[in-house]
C-alpha cells in the first residue's frame, strides 16, 4: 500500500491493475478529486485526462509520481 499524501486538486500519475484485478498494469494520469477511507481501506478518486472519473484503492497502486517528478523526467 502506498501512503498518499496527495491533496485534492493535485496532478498524479500512477500505475494500476487493469480492471482492478489483473496482472496487466495501465497508466493513470489525472487530478485528485476526492480521497478518503472506505470499508476496504483508503482510496483516491481521480478525474482522468483520458476521460471519466474513477475511484482507485491505494492498496493496489503500484508506482505513483507527482506532477513535479513527471515534468523533471520529461526534460
Amino acid at each position: 500500500m502506498i501512503k498518499t499524501h496527495k491533496r485534492v486538486g493535485s496532478v498524479v500519475k500512477f500505475m494500476y491493475p487493469k480492471n482492478g484485478k489483473r496482472n496487466i498494469l495501465r497508466n493513470v494520469i489525472g487530478v485528485v478529486v476526492d480521497k478518503g477511507i472506505g470499508p476496504n481501506g483508503p482510496y483516491l478518486t481521480v478525474d482522468e485526462t483520458a476521460g471519466g472519473t474513477r475511484c482507485f484503492s491505494t492498496k493496489k497502486i503500484v508506482d505513483m509520481w507527482s506532477a513535479e517528478k513527471v515534468k523533471a523526467c520529461s526534460q
